[in-house]
């Protein structure tokens, strides 16, 4: 049988279940191992498996499935959520999205008292199928249940747009499209839009300068990414890349206000500059595994979304007085970068333009 496994997350690669079950679905099937989403491609970077689980595509998991789905005859969704209810959840929008368009199994948790969920009624004898295949080679005996698809978390009333959120919880912060736009404070969470534009929040603590990020774009809820809580529970010891590799190469991308978009965007970079405290944090950690040094525009302004994290060799971290490193990447986009994701130039002479440009509002610039 041609099965594809999606990974969701970093957990599940941590806590070593992916490679484990993929490794037993190997014994006997033809496997197509793929991953989406920026943390769980560190960590299966961490884990060595970057040559057994396709990292490269950026996909949601739904997309994902849906790209395979000619290549396939089973889909299995590998997920290990805060709890087994918010991984319930997760699995629910998942299978909401694919609307039943090939057979699809979702194993939540499998080292943690999981379950194995089909969606719909004719998946239930491909879910009876991986429960007594994963008892016959492994060591996990996990019960089968059946499991709603998710109605749709998004209702439209008149010109409003509103897209609730599950799984959240108290006290965490809420993330769309990469920016932190508050703290939950009730499970009961709704982000509301009209024309694009927000102009409700419930069940949140509003962080006005995250808003003000995102003034100037045009939010879909439909298609938006909205995460809470941080990035990557599990902290296993990361596996750093020497930057030798990198020293010859002269190509600088930037990075601003996007860090869960960091493999899209450095595209084999030998620099990159970063813009906003988490962002930073976040790219740096990615690039040390890539060998690929940062130049980082912070003003500690930290919401702390990822913990216990590394800065590559090489890098350097420019502080700015508070609210202005976002004026300053703006200029390092037009003045230095004009307007390119993407540009070459000496690394000296771009790090000797950045901190000029910048010398009005340095607070404290270190390098690593």
């Amino acid at each position: 049988m041609r099965i594809g496994i999606i990974l969701h997350g970093p957990e599940i690669v941590d806590m070593g279940s992916a490679g484990k079950i993929i490794g037993i679905f190997k014994k006997e099937h033809d496997i197509t191992a793929r991953l989406g989403g920026t943390m769980g491609r560190t960590a299966v970077l961490d884990a060595g498996l970057e040559n057994i689980i396709d990292i490269s595509g950026g996909l949601t998991p739904s997309e994902t499935i849906i790209a395979m789905k000619n290549d396939i005859d089973l889909a299995i969704l590998l997920n290990h959520g805060k709890t087994l209810d918010t991984g319930r959840y997760f699995g629910r929008i998942v299978a909401s999205k694919l609307d039943n368009l090939l057979p699809f199994v979702h194993i939540e948790s499998p080292d943690n008292n999981g379950r194995i969920i089909y969606y719909y009624p004719p998946a239930k004898r491909c879910a009876e199928f991986v429960r007594n295949f994963l008892a016959k080679y492994g060591t996990y005996d996990l019960p089968v249940e059946p499991g709603i698809p998710e109605p749709s978390h998004i209702r439209i009333n008149g010109e409003l747009v509103i897209r609730s959120i599950g799984g959240a919880f108290i006290g965490e912060n809420i993330r769309l499209d990469g920016i932190v736009i508050g703290e939950t404070t009730n499970p009961d969470i709704e982000i509301v839009c009209r024309d694009g534009k927000i102009i409700r929040l419930k069940g949140i603590k509003v962080k006005p300068h995250g808003l003000e990020k995102l003034e100037n774009r045009v939010i879909n809820l439909f298609t938006a990414k909205v995460k809470t809580g941080g990035i990557r529970r599990t902290r296993p010891k990361p596996r750093i890349r020497d930057i030798n590799s990198k020293k010859s190469n002269n190509k600088i991308a930037i990075i601003d206000h996007a860090a869960e978009s960091t493999f899209e965007l450095v595209q084999d970079a030998g620099l990159v500059i970063t813009v906003g405290d988490d962002t930073t944090t976040i790219a740096a950690d990615i690039l040390a595994r890539l060998g690929i040094p940062v130049i980082g525009i912070i003003d500690g302004d930290m919401d702390n979304v990822l913990e216990n994290t590394v800065v590559p060799e090489g890098s350097i971290i420019i502080r700015v007085l508070p609210g202005f490193d976002d004026v300053v990447g703006r200029e390092i986009s037009q003045e230095i970068m004009q307007g390119k994701q993407q540009f070459r130039h000496d690394k000296d002479e771009l790090t000797a333009k950045i901190l000029t440009l910048a010398e009005k509002y340095v607070v404290e610039v270190t390098y690593y």
